[in-house]
């Protein structure tokens, strides 16, 4: 994350009505019935999760056009990760327009604008996909990435915060809350955090590293050695996790097999080059002293074989 910090203009938008001519001529008719208030179709299930789960693909034509606008969503996100952001532009017009009782139009024109820099603007619009959507965490946690981002930390605090209480698949906004906790050593909170991510994502590889530092730096070795091992099983090529877990195993558990095992792994994948990272220990001489360590150990005495004595047990007559 950035440690820069900038400052942002927040623009509110003002709605501003034009009363009718006064000089219109008194009606003697019965005034006519409020119309009802619209209410947004947002019911559907494309509001609950994160638009990054969506599985879509950026189309090459304009045949989108035709479609109903929960199937332009996913496009649109597909063209955000192709960074098509012409595309973006045009996909949130559209869905401003023709579907401007759902937020996902302003959301989409926050996205393009982001792309340009033009901050004030994608501020506005997830601003207006808020009033829209006022419970979805997914725009919180924009507003919330672009203002730590620029350095308004209370105001991303704020909006961190209630993206991870209110919506549970927001996996990232979760880890950025703990990392926000862990950098002013509330590690409890952190902890929290990183724990809501990981039931959202058990394989949340920034989650799982961040328990794990934070069980090392508590000497908390059982579940640092538990997190590692989900790490390596996330991402087998790490390094540092597999070497972590070895020392862990070696010089805190005292499980010499284990940690033997895993450092003649690390040998293997160093020496295939299947690793992140090049090892820099002399895995030769850690093993042999391992091994050295292990025969010398007392061998545990083999389970007694013997049956249990009749002495003491009452003999029928």
């Amino acid at each position: 994350m950035k440690n820069q910090l900038f400052n942002i203009i927040v623009l509110s938008v003002v709605a501003t009505y034009l009363a009718s001519c006064a000089s219109a001529p008194a009606s003697t008719q019965k005034p006519l019935a409020a119309l009802p208030e619209a209410k947004a179709s947002y019911d559907e299930k494309v509001q609950t999760v994160q638009v990054t789960q969506f599985k879509g693909t950026c189309p090459s034509d304009s045949k989108w056009e035709a479609l109903e606008w929960k199937a332009i969503v996913p496009m649109a996100d597909a063209c955000v990760k192709a960074k098509e952001w012409h595309k973006v532009e045009k996909m949130g017009n559209f869905l401003a327009t023709h579907a401007h009782l759902t937020p996902w139009g302003p959301y989409f024109l926050s996205v393009s604008a982001e792309s340009r820099k033009d901050y004030p603007r994608a501020v506005w619009m997830l601003e207006l996909a808020l009033k829209k959507a006022p419970k979805e965490g997914l725009f919180h946690y924009e507003l919330g990435r672009i203002n730590w981002d620029l350095g308004e930390d209370k105001e991303a605090l704020r909006h961190l915060q209630l993206a991870s209480d209110l919506n549970p698949t927001l996996t990232d906004a979760h880890w950025v809350m703990g990392q926000m906790a862990a950098q002013r050593q509330d590690f409890s909170t952190a902890e929290t955090q990183f724990k809501k991510a990981l039931a959202n994502d058990p394989k949340h590889l920034p989650s799982l590293l961040a328990m794990s530092a934070m069980k090392m730096n508590s000497k908390d070795w059982a579940k640092a050695e538990e997190y590692l091992n989900q790490v390596v099983a996330v991402n087998p090529r790490s390094m540092k996790a597999r070497m972590s877990l070895a020392q862990i195993q070696e010089e805190q558990l005292k499980k010499l097999p284990e940690a033997l095992l895993n450092y003649k792994q690390l040998k293997r994948m160093n020496a295939d080059k299947k690793l992140d990272e090049a090892v820099v220990m002399n895995l030769d001489e850690k093993i042999q002293v391992l091994e050295k360590s292990l025969a010398a150990a007392p061998k545990a005495a083999p389970a007694s074989t013997r049956t249990p004595s009749a002495e003491g047990k009452k003999v029928s007559q």
